[in-house]
């Protein structure tokens, strides 16, 4: 398993003669594309499964310098090769890995691979042609991993999507991810997060970005999507970047979010954006974009026509950037979604942005998104006089100026939150109209038998326009039936109603609970017969517990002013007391 090719991926794994025997002459799966177009014969046998060395491999084909047809296995042939693998390596197989080889989406992410286990997996994969998305986040596959993983991708034609991120590969990694593009051009999204890539590995992604897109099965080949989010490039890497982003024409996705790139940087990122005409999603967060770099990169906008999509969470822009950048947004005709949470934008910059876009004639904006932004009242105004002319307009804010906005929007959001839950919608039904459970219970079961039944259910909630339709009552019972009956008896109506009373109430709480109106809503929100805590009311509460107490300690037959109060002579022992009075013992007291 040196060079992990389709000829020699069996070379060194050992088949127990069971395996051998499943291995027959139908074991290697032919191209059949391949075959119809070039009329190969079949290969033979089972010796090819086998043999030491290439020399049996040599064709006519190969001596005429074509390259030989690919081979493929069953997804069941696969997973023997991977546990052959294991067995070989001494390692234990994953589960994931055994279950998942037959599906679209072979999922390996944290499993703990390292580097034994991914060449075991990156044996499996090398003839597999079912599994088009492999994820292999997060397994510490090192140098020698990577290489096996490499090796494979060579070989595998029906992978599109590959997660390599947190695996802490460095430089070494991104020259052999460089080299797997060069020969397969059918990965169309790649995620490479967190992996500690620095300046000089962007010239390998850069070399990526250059390779042009072929016409293939009716369609263009080529990278789609990139994420390298959580690296350590800077500005020269940005630099290299960015001359690549020029000239590419496949890549619709790039995210370069969480890197180091600053302001050079930045001016270098716009201007190949400015040139790109295929780029529709571009992530910058948490880099250093400042006042200066959203004036470049709303330069870029006023020249780029294709991206729709920006994100410049978690910078630095300021009121001045953001004037600049709607100015340029106001004139761009293709930008639908910004994103600016978590910049020193302060309160006007939200009322700046909207004004440039309500004055704005060319731009599609659709979305602003400022989760942490403070906006006056009067935001509130304009905002409904830009959705008038365009509807779709949304901005998504997180701050409020005053308690009125924030309990508006807190109950609207609690609102949303619990209106897309059958059960709890039933519950606010029930609670609004002031339904008692058990009398709602008596009359819904018309035959007496006390249970529930689904048609018992949509024939009397029908009557009380329960906004529930049948399959939402059907999700209904089955919340409510613990035991799988089929069918509610009291006792889980009664205890399924609480429970989920209780998580009703979470979402009320939430709504009310704001911290602009929870000073003034306590004293509202107390029931009527819970007096108010004053200080004149607290002395006489204690007055009246002490008299109490000492009306209880008062033997049947002395005089009330014999016994003095407990609160005036603390230290009255048991044996100073009258045999023949009333002790009160706690409720939760044991009494020996």
């Amino acid at each position: 398993m040196e060079h992990l090719t389709s000829r020699t991926v069996f070379h060194d794994i050992e088949l127990k003669s069971g395996e051998r025997d499943e291995f027959d002459g139908a074991a290697i799966l032919p191209d059949s594309e391949w075959e119809e177009s070039a009329h190969v014969t079949p290969e033979p046998d089972l010796a090819v499964l086998h043999v030491d060395s290439d020399e049996e491999w040599d064709t006519d084909l190969e001596d005429e310098g074509k390259a030989p047809p690919h081979k493929y296995i069953s997804e069941d042939q696969a997973r023997q090769v991977y546990l052959a693998a294991c067995r070989q390596l001494g390692i234990v197989p994953a589960t994931c890995f055994v279950r998942g080889i037959d599906t679209d989406t072979l999922n390996l992410s944290y499993q703990g691979l390292g580097p034994l286990g991914t060449r075991a997996v990156a044996t499996g994969l090398v003839m597999d042609r079912v599994s088009s998305r492999l994820l292999l986040a997060g397994n510490f596959i090192g140098t020698d991993g990577i290489r096996h993983v490499g090796e494979m991708l060579k070989e595998n034609e029906y992978l599109t999507y590959v997660d390599l991120s947190e695996n802490d590969l460095e430089t070494y990694a991104a020259e052999v991810i460089a080299g797997v593009f060069k020969e397969n051009d059918n990965i169309i999204a790649l995620k490479l997060s967190g992996n500690q890539f620095k300046d000089k590995d962007a010239e390998h992604f850069a070399a990526i970005l250059t390779i042009g897109p072929v016409f293939k099965n009716g369609q263009y080949t080529g990278l789609k999507k990139l994420d390298m989010s959580h690296n350590n490039f800077g500005d020269i890497g940005a630099e290299i970047l960015g001359k690549a982003i020029d000239s590419n024409e496949t890549l619709q996705e790039l995210n370069l979010a969480w890197n180091q790139i600053r302001r050079s940087g930045i001016h270098h990122l716009a201007k190949g954006l400015a040139e790109n005409n295929s780029l529709r999603v571009f992530n910058l967060s948490g880099n250093g974009v400042d006042n200066a770099g959203a004036e470049c990169l709303g330069r870029a906008l006023t020249s780029n026509r294709y991206l729709t999509d920006l994100s410049l969470n978690s910078n630095r822009i300021g009121l001045e950037g953001v004037a600049m950048l709607f100015t340029s947004i106001g004139k761009n005709e293709a930008l639908k979604i910004i994103r600016l949470t978590n910049n020193p934008i302060t309160i006007q910059g939200p009322m700046a942005a909207l004004t440039l876009i309500q004055k704005s004639e060319t731009s599609v904006l659709e979305q602003i998104e400022i989760a942490d932004a403070c906006v006056p009242r009067e935001f509130y105004a304009m905002l409904e006089d830009v959705q008038r002319a365009r509807p779709l307009f949304t901005v998504h804010i997180g701050g409020f100026m005053n308690s009125r906005d924030m309990c508006k929007v807190a109950e609207k959001k609690a609102q949303e939150g619990w209106a897309k839950d059958p059960v709890l919608v039933f519950v606010h039904f029930i609670e609004s109209r002031n339904i008692k459970v058990l009398d709602l219970f008596k009359q819904v079961d018309t035959d007496k038998s006390c249970t529930l039944s689904k048609q018992e259910l949509v024939s009397c909630l029908g009557k009380l326009d329960c906004p529930l339709n049948e399959k939402q009552l059907s999700h209904l019972i089955d919340v409510f039936d613990v035991d799988n009956s089929g069918e509610i008896d009291v006792e889980e109506f009664i205890d399924g109603f609480a429970r989920h009373k209780r998580r009703f109430s979470k979402y009320a709480n939430g709504s009310s609970g704001s911290r602009g109106s929870s000073a003034t809503s306590a004293s509202s929100s107390r029931p009527p017969s819970q007096p108010v805590n004053t200080p004149d009311s607290t002395v006489k509460r204690s007055r009246l517990m002490e008299e109490k107490l000492h009306t209880l300690l008062v033997p049947e037959n002395k005089n009330l002013l014999d016994v003095p109060l407990l609160r005036t002579n603390p230290e009255v022992t048991s044996d100073e007391l009258p045999g023949n009075f009333i002790l009160p013992i706690p409720r939760a007291a044991t009494v020996s």
